[in-house]
C-alpha cells in the first residue's frame, strides 16, 4: 500500500506578514479596549470620590458656620463680663445677664470645637487615590485643606489645654450649679444647655441664686483668665478656623467647576 504525503507548500512572505499584522491588530485592539475600560472605571471612581468629598466638605462648611457664630456669641459674653462684671448685683435683670454670660461665655465649650471630618481625604491619602484628581488646582486645594485641618486640630488641643489649666480652676470655684440644676430640671431636659440658657435669657423668668463672694485677688484672677480665654478664642477664629473655612470654600468651588455638582 502506498502512502501519499500531502505536499506542504512554503508560505509566501506576504502571508506571514498578513498573519502578523492581524495578530498585532488583535492584540493592540484588545489592549486598547482594556485600557479604555480601565480608564472608564477610573473616571467613574474619581467622580464617586469627588462627590463623597464634596458632600463631606459641605457638611463641614455647615458645621463650621454654626460653630463660628457661637464662638462670636461666646466671645461677646466674655467681653461683656470683662467690661462690666464687678461681682453679683441685686438688680435682677443685670444679674440674669451675668448668669447667662458666665455659663455661655466661660463654661459652654463643646459647641465651639470644630473637628473636620476628613474621612474621604484620609482615604485618598492612605490608599494613594489622590492620583485620581489630576487637575493641578484640585491637587493644590487638597494639600491646603489637609494642612489647614492639621492646624485646626493642633490649635483646638491648645485651647483645651489652656482652658483646663488657666480658666477652669478659677471658674469652678465660682460656678453656679444650682441655676444649672433648676434650668435643666435636674438634668431631665432634652435640650442642650446652651439652648436652655439662651431661652432663659430672653424669657420673663428669673431664678435668684445665692450671691457668690470672692476676695479681690481671686476676682481679679478670674476676670483676667476670662479675658485671656476670649483672646485665645478670637485668635483661633480669625486664624486657624478662618484659613480652614477659606480652604474649604475654595475646594468646594473647584469641585463644583470640575464635576458640575449642584
Amino acid at each position: 500500500m502506498e502512502v501519499h504525503h500531502h505536499s506542504h507548500h512554503p508560505k509566501k512572505w506576504g502571508e506571514y506578514i498578513t498573519e502578523f499584522l492581524m495578530l498585532f491588530v488583535a492584540v493592540t485592539l484588545g489592549f486598547f479596549v482594556e485600557n479604555q475600560r480601565e480608564h472608564f472605571v477610573e473616571k467613574e471612581r474619581e467622580h464617586e470620590l469627588a462627590k463623597s468629598l464634596y458632600n463631606e466638605l459641605k457638611a463641614d462648611s455647615t458645621d463650621l458656620s454654626k460653630i463660628l457664630n457661637f464662638r462670636i456669641k461666646k466671645e461677646n459674653f466674655l467681653n461683656y463680663l470683662y467690661e462690666n462684671y464687678k461681682g453679683d448685683v441685686a438688680t435682677d435683670s443685670i444679674q440674669k445677664i451675668y448668669q447667662v454670660a458666665l455659663y455661655i461665655g466661660v463654661n459652654s465649650n463643646s459647641a465651639i470645637i470644630f473637628e473636620p471630618r476628613n474621612a474621604i481625604i484620609h482615604q485618598l491619602e492612605s490608599s494613594g487615590m489622590m492620583r485620581y484628581f489630576k487637575e493641578p488646582e484640585l491637587q493644590s486645594d487638597l494639600h491646603n485643606i489637609i494642612n489647614a485641618a492639621e492646624k485646626v486640630k493642633m490649635r483646638t488641643q491648645r485651647e483645651i489645654d489652656l482652658y483646663m489649666q488657666f480658666v477652669l480652676p478659677q471658674y469652678i470655684q465660682y460656678q453656679d450649679l444650682d441655676l444649672t440644676r433648676i434650668l435643666t430640671q435636674n438634668g431631665q431636659s432634652k435640650e442642650s444647655l446652651n439652648e436652655v440658657f439662651e431661652k432663659y435669657l430672653i424669657s420673663k423668668e428669673y431664678y435668684k441664686t445665692p450671691k457668690r463672694e470672692l476676695s479681690p485677688d481671686m476676682f481679679n484672677k478670674m476676670i483676667r483668665s476670662f479675658e485671656f480665654y476670649r483672646f485665645v478664642l478670637s485668635s483661633t477664629r480669625g486664624n486657624q478656623l478662618a484659613l480652614y473655612q477659606k480652604a474649604n470654600a475654595k475646594l468646594l468651588k473647584d469641585l463644583r467647576d470640575n464635576y458640575k455638582f449642584n
